[in-house]
């Protein structure tokens, strides 16, 4: 029964008369400083794997060849081929990306050694992907993701790069799409996505999306039920200005998940089945997320731009959880003591971006400029408790960790913001050659206290802080034949500390640096895309413990710690032959210590692999060979990674590689059928390797999904 309530939404459409929604395109056409077209509006997505503009540079769409920077943009099509229905399965499919489990519902996301940042239709947001629940995708059009340092537009944050999530719009046009899926391990999904004119002259539009899904896993009694809402409406002031309002919901409610297996103490891992799951069915994640959001965007004549963007997201959650207190112990086959606890929290974040955008002519030359303006607001609360831990737990006993009564004995507020103004020159120096240019001021504040249930304090302002912190960037194109761009830049970003030197000073803030070289093409008259990008990016002022002060009680800390993440990248996407759509990329990182004390020359970022291959192909056969048949397969290859350093111990997870593969058929011009195989040879594998009480992650063993997609 329970299942119904997340599949009967869509037996309606599928009694009807059921249709593809065509996602609505973004304003306008990719614009350089030599030429910057109008930005128009359109009623269809980005067809195809490769994607002719992305956001993510520069609020405004920029071909990938006119951002000196490596990025790449997962597209709808893609998403939907590969049935990626979380915004871990889309990052999981992204050169360079890697995607860390935290537990059944949460992960870590990652490039170049370090977590990445988060945009909201270009609105940023800080610590935007740490221990936050995103959305499910089927309110997104794409996923653009610009790796590397983002601080101009992003202000403070990880020298990783930025995540930007674009969300559907409205078409000019009536569409509706509905979609069907079932697959292993009790796994069912429904979508419905509606869009079109709402009056006469078009000027006002809308667009719907409902999802629900309710799975287990491959972990034993884990169960997920999860729904989804989003409505988002456009309405044409006048023929140049444009209002856009947008709110969803969402609803996730996780039983008995699983943070992954521990390790033996003395560091070995556990060879259990995959399905093992140590965690007691009381166990319970409940989250649920609100967002709204609005713009007014205003087209001059002249071509110039101007917008102002609000977000506001919400979320509560609360959870009953317990975890292992120690590794398991090999001779005795238990745990020394199993933690539990209860709490609550609530996240509210703000974020306001204006920005304006336009074209002029200078000496004879046509130049582009984008100034700005934003901020940054994310408070949060919390209040926990805990029980007395429960002693010498067998392993694959987790019933005999009982449930506890719990009062919440402490509870705290943090609030952090950040704002500035930025600018973008993008310099027309000569036909082939292209000079951009960057900056951004950031002011930086967080304070918190502690409240009720906890003896309640008054506001401490926190020691991390920056005024008008600069952060610069500059980048230079040259356009070397009609197809292929040879770029560099250099690219910065920063964040502030806590510690204190021993004149009582806090230390200056980490700088996140980084040097890029690379060439970007496009071939077979744009079909194809190529890019290949070398790196180098230095993490300075990092804390160091003072070595003139190794016995005082207070440590006192020097900015002198510095880290090396060092690399290339190499991609391809689009299609080659008709028919054919590809997308593959290979990431070779190398990360060290490069000052430390203790771990100087030692790898920093032990999680992510030093070699890293993606593939995905989908192939649609022609109308004269196997009609409506469509074929796809792609591999994931990593080499090992570590879950420690140091003097403790280390374990380690070998290289291994997974095939995945797809097959549909398209039974008339409204619906199609498809199968999708992951893990085809059922590799047995280690996702994630992590601590000695948790995060050892088996890879998902194989399994099939079939769904059922309807278009009008």
């Amino acid at each position: 029964m329970r299942k119904l309530l997340y599949v009967t939404p869509l037996l309606a459409v599928f009694h009807g008369v059921t249709v593809q929604a065509r996602g609505p395109a973004d304003a306008g056409e990719p614009a350089d400083g030599r030429e910057v077209p109008e930005l128009l509006v359109t009623a269809e997505a980005m067809p195809g794997y490769k994607a002719d503009a992305a956001t993510v540079a520069g609020k405004v769409p920029l071909a990938p060849r006119e951002v000196p920077n490596s990025l790449s943009v997962l597209t709808r099509q893609q998403m939907d081929d590969q049935e990626l229905v979380t915004m871990s399965d889309a990052l999981r499919q992204i050169t360079g990306v890697t995607v860390i489990a935290n537990d059944t519902t949460n992960d870590q996301v990652m490039a170049r050694g370090y977590s990445l940042g988060a945009m909201y239709d270009g609105v940023p947001s800080y610590a935007g992907l740490t221990a936050v629940q995103q959305f499910d995708l089927a309110m997104y059009e794409r996923v653009e993701v610009l790796r590397g340092p983002a601080g101009v537009l992003q202000g403070s944050g990880e020298p990783g790069g930025v995540v930007n999530m674009v969300r559907k719009r409205p078409g000019a046009a009536f569409a509706l799409s509905g979609t069907l899926a079932a697959g292993s391990w009790n796994n069912y999904r429904s979508e419905v996505d509606v869009t079109g004119p709402l009056n006469a002259d078009r000027s006002l539009r809308g667009r719907l999306v409902v999802s629900g899904q309710d799975r287990e896993y491959f972990q034993d009694r884990t169960h997920t039920g999860k729904w989804l809402v989003f409505g988002t409406l456009e309405y044409d002031l006048q023929p140049a200005t444009t209002l856009a309002l947008s709110a969803s919901i969402q609803n996730d409610n996780t039983t008995a998940p699983s943070s992954g297996l521990p390790l033996y103490t003395d560091g070995r891992l556990i060879d259990a089945d995959r399905s093992t799951n140590v965690y007691p069915d009381w166990v319970n994640y409940h989250i649920r997320t609100e967002e709204v959001s609005a713009s007014i965007e205003h087209r001059f004549d002249n071509r110039w731009v101007a917008r102002a963007a609000l977000n506001h997201r919400s979320q509560h959650s609360d959870s009953k959880d317990a975890w292992p207190g120690s590794g398991v112990d090999p001779l005795t086959g238990t745990f020394s003591r199993f933690n539990r606890s209860q709490s609550e929290s609530d996240y509210d974040r703000d974020g306001l971006d204006l920005y304006l955008n336009g074209p002029f002519a200078l000496l004879g030359r046509s130049h582009n400029l984008m100034l700005g303006f934003n901020v940054d607001r994310r408070k949060s609360a919390s209040k926990s408790g805990s029980a007395p831990a429960v002693p010498n737990v067998l392993f694959g006993q987790p019933d005999s960790v009982p449930e506890a009564s719990i009062r919440y004995t402490s509870g705290s507020e943090t609030v952090t913001s950040q704002h500035g103004p930025y600018g973008q020159l993008r310099a027309s120096l000569a036909d082939p050659l292209t000079l951009v240019l960057g900056g951004r001021t950031t002011t930086f504040r967080t304070r918190s206290r502690n409240v009720s249930p906890s003896v309640p304090t008054d506001w401490s302002t926190g020691n991390a802080r920056a005024d008008n912190h600069f952060t610069p960037y500059g980048g230079l194109l040259l356009d070397v034949s009609r197809d292929v761009t040879l770029y560099g830049s250099y690219a910065d970003i920063f964040v502030p500390q806590t510690q204190k030197k021993a004149d009582g000073s806090v230390i200056d803030p980490r700088t996140g640096r980084q040097y890029e070289l690379g060439a970007k093409g496009d071939f077979l008259d744009g079909r194809l895309g190529a890019t290949l990008a070398l790196f180098t990016l230095r993490d300075r002022n990092r804390a160091y413990r003072d070595p003139d002060y190794p016995a005082s009680s207070t440590p006192y800390y020097l900015a002198s710690g510095e880290i090396e993440s060092r690399g290339w990248e190499a991609e391809l996407t689009g299609s080659p032959l008709r028919g054919l759509d590809l997308t593959a990329g290979y990431t070779r990182l190398m990360t060290r210590y490069v000052k430390d004390r203790s771990l100087e020359g030692k790898a920093y970022s032990i999680q992510t692999p030093s070699h890293q291959f993606k593939l995905w192909a989908d192939y649609r056969f022609s109308e004269d060979s196997l009609p409506g048949f469509s074929l796809g397969g792609g591999v994931q290859a990593n080499s090992g990674s570590e879950s420690s350093r140091g003097n403790r111990a280390v374990q380690g997870q070998g290289g291994y590689a997974v095939f995945n593969a797809r097959a549909a058929f398209r039974l008339d011009r409204h619906f199609t059928v498809g199968v999708l195989v992951n893990n085809v040879f059922d590799r047995k594998y280690y996702a994630s390797v992590g601590t000695s009480t948790a995060y050892n992650f088996y890879g998902e063993p194989r399994n099939v999904m079939l769904t059922l997609r309807g278009s009008y």
